[in-house]
């Protein structure tokens, strides 16, 4: 048998050694995710421990939209690779493997018909690759993980692995596999190629190579220069949301509207995996009033940035319980102790009510927080704040710096959740959409604005002025 050698890219081979349950890998066209793929199941395959015959018993399931799909690309690049040792039974849209001890069925499963998601679903599977996934619907997911690691049987030693693959370009922004890959599940993982253009480009040594260029050594310039003209030739004639998604490995634009920061926040410049507050600076509370409040902590820092360090949100219960359940106790936390802080909401909270004569701004006072009303509420100087903010630049670093574990909700509305809706005449509506990111929106645009406007010193030198010295008492037995 001829021997088969590949040298798999780095996200690949990343993607390779992991051993989660379920695996993801989204990257630009051509960049070798379906081979990636293919000889992964071979290898897991080839690992499988013997039955008591003496055989490595395998069963995958390669699922993809369509049947038509399946036979044009995934089956076409599995005889290439593995034609040798591959028999392909047209009627039962089957691959066959044998090599040496390896005994492995390879099923084309198509979701456009019914009765191939039942058979898919009534399976006794090994492992399962979702070829372009983002194709697919997303719930399918769970039902297919509930038939992997049923074959082989435990008479004939079990499955030595079991899992779910995924390869797939990169979806729309806001779409369900958009916030599947931003935030997985515990037993999944996603890996991200670098796009076509990137100076790290991935399968350019192979990609419109010529006789002559497949002479040079890997990775040659001009060997990469010629891989590269595959990429050029699509940012040339492609529509740009297309290249964005299949060029660059970047979430597209969602057809139903647009990203509010689509064009200033960058999930790679402006996250952190962790920030320390400083010890030396007030803290800066961004409020949400109203039957949802959110809270967020800043602090701005004496170089100008903005350091973004705690989301705090609460649903369903009224100003009062979120204060005493959910803020101060956040802010009770070591890393927060012995600063000041400086809570800024939404003007309206200065209005008396009807019944009481208490403001939300006298309650939080009288909470113990020094509280002062946005210099506005109207949207598009709230929208340019945190604009002005993301564009900054401090020593050649963004100047807003936000801390990953500590806001996922904030994180996800400025990337994906945050947007203007589209009317039926495809014109953008003006105001960003109500929906379940708009709070923790509000609170953050009313910190920004304190942030970086008048209100900044003036909130400042309330929390550092240091109170009046009492008058001195004289006694009158200094009087002569």
């Amino acid at each position: 048998m001829t021997s088969v050698r590949f040298d798999a890219p780095p996200t690949i081979a990343r993607f390779m050694s992991s051993e989660a349950f379920g695996r993801l890998i989204a990257g630009p066209v051509g960049s070798a995710k379906t081979t990636g793929c293919i000889f992964e199941l071979f290898r897991r395959a080839a690992e499988q421990i013997k039955a008591p015959d003496g055989y490595r018993y395998t069963r995958f399931a390669i699922v993809r939209q369509t049947l038509k799909q399946l036979k044009d690309t995934v089956l076409k690049d599995i005889l290439a690779w593995l034609g040798q040792i591959s028999t392909y039974k047209v009627s039962d849209n089957t691959i066959y493997i044998e090599a040496g001890d390896i005994r492995s069925e390879w099923l084309l499963i198509p979701l456009d018909d019914p009765e191939d998601q039942r058979r898919l679903l009534s399976m006794q599977l090994t492992g399962a690759w979702m070829s372009e996934c983002i194709e697919m619907d997303i719930q399918i997911i769970d039902p297919l993980s509930g038939r992997l690691g049923r074959y082989p049987s435990a008479a004939q030693g079990g499955a030595s692995w079991f899992g779910l693959i995924a390869d797939t370009n990169f979806p729309t922004e806001g779409s369900d596999w958009h916030k599947f890959m931003e935030n997985p599940p515990k037993d999944w993982q996603i890996f991200k190629q670098p796009g076509g253009m990137a100076d790290n480009a991935e399968n350019l040594n192979w990609l419109t190579q010529t006789p002559e260029t497949l002479k040079l050594p890997i990775n040659h310039p001009e060997r990469i220069a010629q891989g590269r003209k595959y990429y050029e030739r699509m940012t040339e004639n492609s529509s740009p949301d297309w290249v964005r998604r299949y060029v660059h490995a970047q979430y597209g634009a969602d057809p139903s509207g647009t990203v509010v920061f689509r064009d200033s926040f960058s999930m790679s410049k402006h996250v952190v995996d962790e920030i320390i507050p400083l010890s030396t600076m007030p803290l800066y509370i961004g409020q949400d009033f109203g039957r949802d409040p959110c809270s967020i902590i800043v602090q701005p820092d004496h170089r100008g940035c903005l350091l973004v360090l705690e989301e705090v949100i609460a649903k369903d219960v009224g100003l009062e319980v979120h204060v005493r359940t959910s803020l101060k106790p956040a802010l009770k936390q070591e890393r927060y102790l012995g600063r000041g802080t400086a809570v800024i909401g939404d003007p309206s909270g200065a209005a008396r009510g009807s019944i009481f004569e208490e403001t939300t701004f006298d309650f939080m006072k009288n909470a113990g927080f020094s509280a002062f009303p946005a210099p506005t509420n109207d949207i598009e100087p709230r929208i340019r704040a945190v604009e002005g903010w993301l564009m900054s630049m401090v020593n050649g670093e963004p100047a807003v710096k936000i801390d990953r574990k500590r806001c996922p909700t904030l994180i996800q509305a400025l990337s994906i959740g945050y947007r203007y809706s589209k009317l039926r005449s495809g014109q953008t509506k003006p105001m960003p959409d109500k929906n379940e990111f708009s709070h923790i929106m509000d609170a953050f645009q009313y910190a920004c604005l304190a942030a970086g406007s008048g209100l900044h010193g003036h909130i400042q030198n309330r929390l550092t002025r240091r109170p009046a010295a009492p008058p001195r008492r004289y006694s009158a037995a200094g009087w002569t």
